[in-house]
Parts: structure tokens; C-alpha cells; sequence
């Protein structure tokens, strides 16, 4: 395991947890992103946590970067920033699970269980923050709330399942009897309305969210 981070108070604190609630023999600490790709060239590292903020990380195309030069590699996030855009970059980047700083421990640690047994954590708290721009937040308020906290009609919620399973917008509108058209409207919603900026986000975001 490879955690990166500047702070190194931080970074021991987080390393220690790993020892000690998670039963990692071996691992390994980066204060740069630079010595946090050295690391990586190490082929018995399989699981990454970065620090969004650490020096030489400024965009998310170097999680891209990282994400093809190690695709076997479960990355992970971390950040001082719930904002749902900086979310939704990582995310869009490829990377297994986002954990907000002030996250409690042992959500930490389920968080790393979590993408260590390959499923890709969304913060719940993607689902209450409304999306950036107003006029998206405007026509939210309209839409009822599930107890998940997502604005969506109870059919998108359906679609939604149907689109986290993988499935097509044909193979949908087959199983819901439905048209296709129908279908895509109903796609169209739920990025919008989660602000997924893709199908492959927004079932990332599904499956976190309606616990697939």
C-alpha cells in the first residue's frame, strides 16, 4: 500500500491505521507526487490513497497519468474539498474512491475495505449537494426526494439500478417495456441531476448511492 501526503502528521496517522486496523505489513509513504510515482514503479504496490492537494498533483490528468500507468493499481483520493465538482473529476479521472479529510476513521477504513473489495466509492455526500450551476438547482427543487437523498422520480431511480448493472438503454427499455427514446430522456435527467458528466459516472455514482 502507498499513501502520499504532504503533511506528514497526516500521513503517519493514516499509514498507522493501515497497520493496525486494516493488517498491512508493508507500507509505504510519499510527501510529492513525483516520489509518489517512484512508488508505483513498484509492481507489489496495489493500493494507492493520494492526497489531492500535495505538491505536484494539480490536475486531474495526472490521476489519468497514474490510472494508465498502473491500471491494476485501486486508487484512492483524499481532499480537504467535499465540492461536488472536484468529486466528479475524480471520478472522471478513473479513480476507485474519493474520502473527504474530515471523514471519520473508521468510514476511512470501511472506505479502503470497500475499494480494496472492487467496488468504487462515491461520497455520500454527492447525493445531497445540489450541482454547480443554478439553473440545474432550480429545476431540482421541483423533483421529489428519495430517502437517499437523490432528486429523482422513482422511475429514474429504476433506470438508474439498470444503468449501475450495465445494462444499455435497449436492454432497459426491454426489461422496463418502454421505449428507447424514453429511456435516453430518463439517462439524460440523471446526469443531470447527479451531475454525472457521463453514463460511466453516473453508474459509478448508482451503485454507491443505491448500495449495488
Amino acid at each position: 500500500m502507498l499513501i502520499a501526503d504532504d503533511h506528514e502528521v497526516f500521513r503517519y496517522g493514516l499509514a498507522e491505521v493501515a497497520r493496525r486496523k486494516l493488517g498491512l505489513a508493508t507500507v509505504l509513504e510519499a510527501a510529492s507526487f513525483e516520489e509518489a510515482l517512484s512508488h508505483l514503479s513498484d509492481p507489489t504496490v496495489r493500493l494507492a490513497i493520494l492526497d489531492l492537494s500535495m505538491p505536484g498533483l494539480g490536475s486531474p490528468a495526472e490521476l489519468i497519468r497514474v490510472r494508465r500507468s498502473r491500471p491494476d493499481v485501486c486508487l484512492i483520493v483524499l481532499s480537504g474539498s467535499a465540492a461536488r465538482e472536484d468529486i466528479l473529476s475524480a471520478l472522471a479521472a478513473g479513480v476507485h474512491g474519493y474520502i473527504v479529510k474530515s471523514t471519520r476513521t473508521d468510514q476511512l477504513v470501511q472506505t479502503i475495505k470497500t475499494v480494496m473489495a472492487g467496488t468504487i466509492y462515491v461520497p455520500p455526500s454527492l447525493a445531497v449537494l445540489p450541482p454547480e450551476p443554478v439553473a440545474t438547482v432550480s429545476m431540482q427543487a421541483s423533483r421529489p426526494t428519495a430517502a437517499s437523498g437523490m432528486p429523482l422520480t422513482d422511475r429514474q431511480r429504476e433506470i438508474l439500478r439498470l444503468v449501475a448493472e450495465g445494462r444499455s438503454n435497449k436492454e432497459i427499455a426491454l426489461v422496463l417495456d418502454i421505449a428507447e427514446g424514453t429511456v435516453k430522456m430518463h439517462v439524460t435527467s440523471i446526469l443531470r441531476v447527479t451531475g454525472a458528466r457521463n453514463r460511466a459516472q453516473a453508474a459509478a455514482i448508482g451503485r454507491q448511492l443505491l448500495a449495488l
